[in-house]
C-alpha cells in the first residue's frame, strides 16, 4: 500500500502502530527514538495553546473524523490527501494547555498549510504561540551551549518598510558560519527582525526554528532537540497562556493592567501609521472594530464574535499597543489579538504594561 500516491510515510505508518499499542508514558522523543529518522525524513512541530485536553477535536474540520487518543492523551489522526496521506498528532507537554502539534510534512508543504488554516479557524479554542524576542534569543543561546551552533540561512523582515529579507552565510576561516546570536545581531543592526533560522549544531543537530513557535527537526539527536528546543517552546507557550488568563474586567473592581505589545521602535507616531493597526484588526475573521478616537491617540473597541470577547485597544505611545480586556475576554481571544498585532508589527515583547508607563483607561475615556 505504501506505493500508492495516497500512502502514508514509513515514519507515520510506524507511529500509528506504536500509538496503537497504548504505551502509558510514551512521549514524542520516545516515539522518534523507537522509530528512527531516515535520510530525507523530518519532524515538523508547532506549539499550540488549547482550551481543552483534546485539541485536534477543536482543530480539525467537522468533515474529518476518527481522531484517536492513547492512554497518555496523545491525539492522532491519519489524514487522506491527494498529495499523500499523513498523520497529525498532538502531544501534551509538561505544561497544562500547551501541546506540540507534530507531522512529517514540511511546514512549506501545502498539506501543512492546510493544517495552518485549520488552526486559524479554530481560534480562540486553539491558538499558536508567537515567541518573544527574548525566547528566540534564549533558544539560540542554548543551542550554542551544547555545541558549535551555526546559522546557514535566516529570514527576517525590515522594521521600517516591512520588506522581506533572506540571508545565508558561508563558512569562515575557522570552518564555522555565524552563531545564532551573531546572525541575529547582524540582521538587527540592519533594522530587521528575525523570523526563521536554519541551523546546525556540529553533528548533533540540524533544525529550522520559527518565531511563530515552530521548529523542524532534520537530523541528529532528537532527544537534544526535545530538551533544548521543544522544552523552551512549551515553556514560552505556558508563560503566554498564564499571562492571558483571567484578564476580563470585573464589576466594581479597578481596571487591570493592560497587555502591552512592545514594538522595536517608534513606528506608530502618526495617524497614517496607526491606520495600519486598524487594517490588521480588520483582517481578523469574526472581529468588528469601532474607532472611538484617532488623534492624538488611537482608541478602538474590538469585538470578537467567535465567543463574545471585547477589548479596548489604545495607541498612546509610538512604540507600543495596549489592550484592555472587557467584561468578557477569553484567554484564547486575547492571545489571538495580541499575537496577531505582535506578528504584524514585529513585537519584541508581549507582556503586562510597565506600571510607570501605564495610562488610566478611565482618564483616556474621559478625555474623548
Amino acid at each position: 500500500m505504501r506505493d500508492s500516491p495516497w500512502a502514508i510515510s514509513r515514519f507515520d505508518e510506524a507511529l500509528l502502530e506504536l500509538l496503537g499499542q497504548g504505551q502509558k508514558h510514551l512521549s514524542l522523543a520516545d516515539a522518534v527514538d523507537a522509530i528512527g529518522i531516515e535520510s530525507g525524513e523530518q519532524i515538523n512541530v508547532e506549539t499550540i495553546l488549547a482550551e481543552s485536553n483534546s485539541p485536534l477535536e477543536s482543530l480539525l474540520p467537522r468533515a474529518l473524523s476518527g481522531t484517536e487518543k492513547d492512554r497518555r492523551g496523545v491525539q492522532h489522526l491519519e489524514i487522506v490527501d491527494n498529495r499523500g496521506s499523513f498523520v497529525i498528532s498532538a502531544w501534551p507537554t509538561a505544561h497544562r494547555g500547551v501541546f506540540h502539534l507534530a507531522a512529517t510534512t514540511p511546514f512549506t508543504d501545502p498539506r501543512w498549510q492546510k493544517v495552518e488554516r485549520w488552526i486559524g479557524r479554530a481560534n480562540p479554542e486553539v491558538v499558536p504561540c508567537f515567541l518573544n524576542h527574548a525566547d528566540f534569543i534564549d533558544i539560540g543561546r542554548a543551542l550554542s551551549e551544547i555545541g558549535d551552533a551555526e546559522v546557514s540561512r535566516l529570514t527576517a523582515r525590515n522594521l521600517v518598510d516591512q520588506s522581506s529579507l533572506g540571508r545565508s552565510w558561508k563558512s569562515r576561516s575557522d570552518g564555522l558560519r555565524l552563531s545564532p546570536l551573531e546572525a541575529i545581531a547582524e540582521v538587527e543592526a540592519n533594522h530587521a527582525s528575525v523570523r526563521t533560522m536554519t541551523m546546525r549544531v556540529g553533528q548533533l543537530l540540524s533544525l529550522h526554528l520559527r518565531r511563530l513557535a515552530g521548529a523542524t527537526f532534520y537530523s541528529g539527536n532528537f532527544t537534544a532537540f526535545d530538551d533544548v528546543v521543544l522544552s523552551r517552546l512549551a515553556k514560552a507557550g505556558a508563560t503566554r497562556r498564564s499571562l492571558m488568563a483571567n484578564r476580563h474586567r470585573r464589576v466594581g473592581k479597578p481596571v487591570g493592567t493592560p497587555i502591552s505589545v512592545k514594538l522595536p521602535g517608534a513606528f506608530l507616531g502618526t495617524e497614517i501609521d496607526t491606520s495600519e493597526v486598524l487594517e490588521t484588526l480588520e483582517e481578523l475573521s469574526q472581529v468588528s472594530v469601532a474607532v472611538l478616537h484617532r488623534n492624538p491617540y488611537l482608541h478602538v473597541v474590538v469585538t470578537d464574535y467567535s465567543d463574545g470577547s471585547n477589548f479596548d485597544l489604545f495607541v498612546t505611545d509610538a512604540d507600543s499597543i495596549d489592550i484592555y480586556p472587557g467584561f468578557r475576554a477569553s484567554r484564547g481571544s486575547l492571545t489571538r489579538l495580541s499575537q496577531r498585532l505582535g506578528e504584524r508589527f514585529l513585537a519584541t515583547d508581549i507582556s503586562d504594561a510597565a506600571e510607570d508607563d501605564e495610562v488610566s483607561l478611565d482618564d483616556l475615556v474621559a478625555s474623548r
